[in-house]
């Protein structure tokens, strides 16, 4: 789960793993909006909320994960098989990935709930995670 965007070492860590990466895949449910990069081998969750601004100005909303009703706008196409260039961190609860296209997207942290996950998994052995930062990791006492 995300702890926020603050720590210049946490933005580097997330810059040097993210940048680069291609986008393959977005899943939708009810709870989370799943970013599948690098074959479906890594994985970024949201499940709280998140903006997409392409580069000519053309599409830009907020998609709120959390929020009902039917008139949900979902406009990602022209990220699919791009790779990410630059990943900065907007402020404390914003972390912005931008694409070879120059299409951004922003992820949103809500300090309050579990909003975003990161994941790798081994190519070889999807049920084996590799985590990426310690305090990711929750202890395993915790419920």
């Amino acid at each position: 789960m995300t702890l926020g965007f603050s720590l210049p070492e946490r933005v580097l860590q997330l810059r040097a793993e993210l940048t680069s990466w291609t986008l393959y895949q977005v899943e939708i449910d009810k709870y989370h909006v799943m970013f599948w990069f690098e074959a479906g081998h890594c994985l970024m969750n949201v499940a709280y909320r998140f903006e997409f601004h392409s580069a000519d100005g053309a599409v830009e909303y907020t998609y709120d994960v959390q929020a009902s009703g039917d008139r949900k706008f979902l406009n990602v196409d022209s990220i699919l098989r791009r790779p990410i260039t630059a990943v900065n961190a907007l402020d404390e609860h914003r972390l912005a990935l931008d694409f070879d296209s120059g299409d951004r997207l922003v992820i949103h942290d809500d300090p309050k709930a579990r909003s975003a996950w990161f994941y790798r998994y081994q190519p070889e052995n999807y049920s084996a995670l590799l985590p990426w930062f310690v305090e990711d990791v929750e202890p395993e006492d915790a419920v």
